[in-house]
């Protein structure tokens, strides 16, 4: 391991500057720089990289992070959740060979940098996979803080009936544009999200095998939940453009693809559809925000909660209309039952 020597603080301007020396000689020395906002910023990142093992790299600490975790029994899914979030959170993989003392002070910094357009709900959760990845680097020894610990996040989570959604318009308009190309598979993925109420890892892992009667029923085989399995109707249009996709497709190839031909992940997908609904000129909203849209559509419909309940693979009817449906849906499907009430329907 080289020998690494440090210098400083010094004022460099209105920020402060950390001088590391590794190796020895003219030729095999290095030199660089670190500069932080604030000297207890930089001094924080000074005693973080006298006591950390050297040689750690950020993307060292993230994978060995991941190790761990699938260790000890989580889900693949959420294993991928956990590498997505801290790629965003860390800027990986611009940061990823930096020593693991680039971080050290640099929390709120790298946190406000990866908020960008996320919306609120992604980058708190963001922050709080943060905050385990710094506190395992803590316990391995890596670091002296965890740069996290103390950020706040910015913002508040919103209620899941208050979340993205298209209204009906935006809906018509994203169909039309769906249907200008039916074996555009970007295109197919986003009309399914919209009309099937699926999750977002759920629609990607389906095969051709999954159509099922001529495409009229589609098999979902691991979900979320026991309830979100089990066969689903397909309306017309997406059934026309499903059977385009498993054409010439062995049974258990995916019908979602990245563009390699490898599975795609839910995080490929929800750019993919970000992308359809920026070509599209709706809001550009993710698989989930597709979800809630179906949900409301439902809603507006008529059909009964509990429908729309075992649609989405919800085991409670209360995840539904608390998270789901737009509280003007539920208002509105309220004052319809008054009215048949008062006309002598049943309630």
């Amino acid at each position: 391991m080289r020998r690494v020597r440090i210098y400083g603080p010094y004022e460099h301007g209105d920020t402060w500057r950390v001088h590391f020396v590794t190796g020895s000689g003219r030729r095999g020395r290095k030199t660089t720089y670190e500069t932080f906002a604030t000297r207890v910023a930089a001094e924080a990142c000074i005693t973080a990289a006298r006591d950390e093992a050297q040689g750690v790299t950020v993307r060292h600490a993230v994978d060995a992070f991941l190790e761990v975790k699938r260790e000890r029994g989580r889900e693949s899914t959420t294993i991928e959740n956990y590498e997505h979030r801290l790629w965003r959170l860390l800027g990986l993989p611009g940061n990823s060979a930096r020593p693991i003392r680039f971080v050290a002070g640099r929390g709120e910094e790298l946190y406000r940098a990866s908020i960008g357009t996320a919306a609120g709900d992604t980058h708190i959760n963001g922050l709080n996979v943060g905050k385990m990845w710094g506190r395992f680097c803590v316990k391995q020894k890596w670091l002296k803080l965890d740069p996290f610990a103390d950020v706040e996040p910015v913002g508040q989570k919103r209620k899941g009936s208050e979340k993205e959604r298209l209204n009906v318009n935006q809906s018509r308009k994203l169909e039309a544009y769906c249907f200008a190309d039916l074996r555009d598979m970007n295109r197919v993925l986003t009309y399914g999200y919209m009309m099937l109420g699926k999750r977002a890892n759920e629609l990607v892992q389906v095969t051709a095998q999954d159509l099922d009667d001529d495409g009229w029923l589609l098999h979902i085989r691991k979900a979320k939940t026991e309830a979100g399995e089990g066969g689903i109707a397909v309306p017309e249009m997406l059934r026309a453009m499903l059977l385009g996709l498993a054409e010439g497709k062995a049974p258990d190839a995916r019908l979602f693809t990245r563009l390699d031909g490898e599975p795609m992940s839910r995080f490929v997908a929800r750019d993919r559809v970000r992308a359809v609904c920026k070509a599209a000129g709706v809001p550009v909203v993710s698989p989930q925000a597709l979800r809630r849209t179906f949900t409301d559509n439902a809603g507006r419909q008529g059909i009964a909660l509990r429908a729309i309940a075992d649609m989405t693979g919800h085991e409670s009817t209360a995840v539904t209309q608390r998270s789901y449906i737009a509280r003007e849906v539920v208002d509105a499907a309220a004052v319809e039952r008054n009215f048949k009430v008062l006309a002598g329907g049943r309630k």
